[in-house]
């Protein structure tokens, strides 16, 4: 299946400035027709949905991951439990997170 471009989703003047629905090898899988769904901006932060080898039809987990450099870093993950796991600090009390 070939990447859906959802056009040019910023003014970035570096790399791809489109954004991007895919289809990625699954990371847990080994089976190369298990295949995760992967949300891509811009600014290189992707969500990855991963199915986890799952014979329901819940998603086990969502992967938030970005790049430093050219090295690929997980961010967070989200399971269907709702449990969050975070790479890095949690700051609290930000009073405005505004975009």
């Amino acid at each position: 299946m070939p990447d859906i471009d959802l056009g040019v989703a910023t003014d970035w003047d570096d790399g791809d400035t489109h954004a991007r629905v895919k289809l990625e090898q699954n990371r847990i899988g080994q089976s190369p027709a298990k295949k995760d769904v992967l949300v891509t901006s811009p600014m290189s932060i992707e969500l990855s949905v991963n199915t986890n080898l799952s014979s329901s039809q819940e998603s086990d987990k969502f992967y938030f991951t970005t790049y430093r450099g050219g090295v690929k870093k997980i961010i967070a993950v989200l399971d269907s439990n709702g449990n969050l796991s975070i790479a890095g600090q949690v700051f609290t009390g930000q009073g405005n997170l505004t975009y």
